[in-house]
């Protein structure tokens, strides 16, 4: 049986998923708590509560979505019902987020609090659905790479869109509350013609086991593969570490280094080296596997971090840094989902079941924990060093701050490191792969 080679189309039309996505999560992790506290007058408190809160519901849904999909049958595939299903209502809801009326200090508190749970499940099942898809659309480990390039891509522009473009945005279209609901408007619009089109055109070519494996057979499947769970702890660490980092940034810059138009540059540097470093990941991966892609991604987000504290007020060093640290996130996130896939290979190896969507979801569902964690951590640090939104920070301020966006990253990405030395499946995959194909030729 030989598998049908996927177009350039297909891939760019997977890649542009990830925009969409990239630009709702990019906005929302880097620009949401500094609107809800600093623009609509939030508590930190209570904005912590709302996105940590929130971001804990989401990773469950992540898990039901995972289970549905193993069981669901439609002519439309696995997991493009759920693709058709939740893209509109994701965006209004993205663009609901930001346009919290002016009412009462409680009023406020609950639209957010609606607006952003609701957003965070339709997030969970959507993005689920789209990261179970690329474990459908093909078999083939140099063909999932190539479609892992384009997604790294997709990643990196939508990113650079969310980054760079909102202050600016914000500020043409009317600046303050205004600003943002209209700059959510627009985002809104632009991710929801990307996520359409890559439902549209990405076709599932994976058959997948039968509907009537229970779910706590799929996990004991899953956790067969060692290097599977690794992933989820190494998804967890590292994007706990990378959203403290991101939605600390905004403080940083205006508070430490007193000037909030620095937080774009700084911002856009990420996005920047994830387009420039993408191309490459694929040739990386192949040269020295996944295990040391991570650890040596999470070994350079260290270092640069730490350039970064040591950069002060030089906005050189620090964009150099940021720079540096964005390599490296890629260089440590990007073999995240095609490695997720590679563990598929070795549960249906090992088990003859192929229990992909409880496999993504539950690495999603570590996945979105770290992004829960990251505002429950911010906001307990900064309440502690006694943060005062708008106002002259005191030094215990600035130090919560700094913790935010430099030790506490460099302290989970170290402990990154030591998940990533537990994944073990890159000299034996290829042998797996074989007979995998030998397997699924007999059978047809």
């Amino acid at each position: 049986m030989t598998m049908r080679q996927l177009t350039t189309m297909e891939k760019l039309s997977f890649g542009g998923g990830d925009v969409a996505n990239c630009v709702t999560f990019g906005v929302t992790s880097a620009y949401l708590s500094y609107y809800y506290t600093d623009t609509v007058g939030i508590s930190v408190a209570a904005v912590g509560l709302i996105l940590g809160a929130a971001r804990i519901i989401e990773a469950f849904a992540n898990l039901a979505t995972g289970v549905a999909i193993d069981k669901v049958h439609s002519r439309l595939g696995r997991t493009k019902p759920f693709l058709y299903a939740t893209t509109i209502p994701l965006m209004l809801f993205f663009f609901l987020m930001f346009a919290v009326p002016d009412v009462s200090a409680a009023g406020k508190t609950a639209f957010a609090f609606f607006t952003y749970l609701t957003f965070c499940v339709l997030y969970a099942v959507n993005n689920t659905a789209y990261g179970t898809l690329l474990s459908m659309m093909t078999g083939n480990v140099k063909q999932r790479r190539s479609i892992n390039n384009y997604k790294l891509m997709g990643i990196g522009v939508g990113t650079m869109i969310s980054n760079a473009c909102t202050l600016p945005l914000v500020a043409l279209l009317g600046g303050g509350r205004k600003g943002y609901i209209f700059t959510g408007l627009v985002f809104a619009v632009i991710s929801a013609v990307f996520l359409m089109n890559c439902t549209v055109q990405c076709r599932e070519r994976i058959a997948v086991q039968s509907d009537k494996v229970k779910i706590t057979d799929e996990l004991r499947y899953a956790v067969r593969s060692r290097s599977w769970m690794a992933l989820c702890v190494v998804a967890l660490l590292i994007t706990c570490a990378l959203t403290l980092r991101t939605s600390g940034i905004v403080y940083y810059a205006r508070y430490v280094l007193e000037n909030e138009d620095l937080a774009t540059l700084l911002l856009a540097m990420s996005p920047i080296s994830m387009l420039v470093s993408s191309p490459f990941i694929g040739q990386v991966l192949d040269r020295v596997g996944n295990r040391k892609c991570m650890v040596l991604g999470s070994l350079g987000m260290i270092l640069s971090i730490l350039g970064m504290a040591a950069s002060g007020s030089n906005v050189a060093g620090q964009v150099v840094f940021n720079f540096l640290c964005g390599v490296a996130s890629n260089l440590c996130t990007g073999p995240l989902y095609s490695a997720c896939s590679d563990t598929m290979d070795e549960v249906e190896y090992l088990t003859g079941e192929r229990p992909q969507g409880i496999m993504t979801s539950v690495m999603m569902c570590t996945n979105k924990l770290g992004i829960a964690f990251a505002p429950i951590i911010s906001s307990i640090v900064l309440g502690a060093g006694g943060y005062a939104a708008g106002g002259v920070q005191s030094a215990g301020a600035l130090a919560a701050i700094k913790g935010n966006v430099f030790w506490i990253p460099v302290l989970l990405s170290g402990l990154g490191i030591l998940a990533a030395l537990f994944f073990d499946l890159d000299k034996k995959h290829g042998a797996m792969v074989n007979a995998l194909e030998n397997r699924r030729n007999k059978i047809t």
